[in-house]
């Protein structure tokens, strides 16, 4: 397994970033041979990709499942596009990123190669994100994710400020109808009977942060018929749960559909 530093300066963010990335390699464990399959990993608000990459036991899934992961540096942007300071991070995320890595590395073109995930705040990049692109990603994975971000600004006391969400996607009445809001986007896919990728969510019980909205929207998928894996465990908005369903999600990434 190699563990890589990369470096580039991205059109969509104006500035250099700094992905980081494992790459599985032939190994005693699975000796898959590249091109590889890929996950794109979005960290959490107020993480990032070196933190995110020194705690959890990423690299040790990419050796085992012979699937390269890359993680990206998101701030704290939400993962959606600002405008106002040509922050392009939802086409960071959705084009750019995965063009360059493809051009960089040994990495599979195709869709049903081609993963995105996330934590928290990084869960809703990787869900919206992933219905935005989807022809780029064939299956989501998000940890914990902040689903409905209303909810933060009407149920947490101010976990999310009204003037970054303003700031990043709009009144609350435009979100609403907009590719930023998950269940309006899943809703209009399913409306015009898209390839919806199936989506793999796990939360903590103990999640105060979390749980209730993702509670909710698991019920909301069954409801509607759509491709969710929903799986509840005990723990907490942290990285020992998270890092405990490292497992499962990597076998629903390579398992078919």
């Amino acid at each position: 397994m190699a563990n890589l530093h990369l470096n580039f300066r991205s059109d969509m963010l104006m500035r250099s970033v700094y992905p980081r990335v494992f790459l599985p390699d032939y190994n005693d464990w699975n000796d898959v041979p590249p091109p590889y399959r890929t996950l794109y990993f979005l960290h959490g608000y107020s993480g990032g990709a070196l933190e995110t990459a020194t705690f959890t036991n990423f690299a040790l899934y990419a050796a085992v499942h012979g699937i390269a992961i890359v993680m990206i540096d998101g701030d704290n942007s939400f993962y959606v596009d600002d405008e106002q300071r040509n922050a392009y991070y939802s086409r960071y995320v959705g084009e750019e990123i995965v063009e360059v890595t493809r051009k960089l590395l040994p990495l599979s073109h195709r869709r049903e190669d081609t993963f995105i995930a996330g934590i928290s705040m990084g869960g809703y990049g990787a869900c919206t994100n992933g219905l935005r692109w989807h022809d780029t990603f064939s299956k989501i994975v998000m940890f914990s994710p902040a689903i409905d971000v209303t909810d933060l600004l009407s149920e947490r006391d101010g976990s999310l400020p009204n003037q970054l969400f303003s700031a990043w996607m709009g009144d609350e009445d435009s979100y609403r109808e907009s590719w930023m809001n998950p269940r309006y986007s899943l809703l209009k896919a399913k409306e015009q009977c898209m390839d919806v990728p199936p989506m793999f969510l796990c939360c903590g019980r103990q999640d105060a942060l979390v749980y209730d909205m993702c509670s909710r929207f698991a019920d909301f998928a069954r409801k509607e018929g759509l491709p969710l894996t929903y799986l509840e465990g005990e723990g907490q908005h942290d990285i020992p749960f998270w890092d405990g369903m490292l497992e499962p999600a990597f076998r629903f990434m390579t398992e078919s559909h």
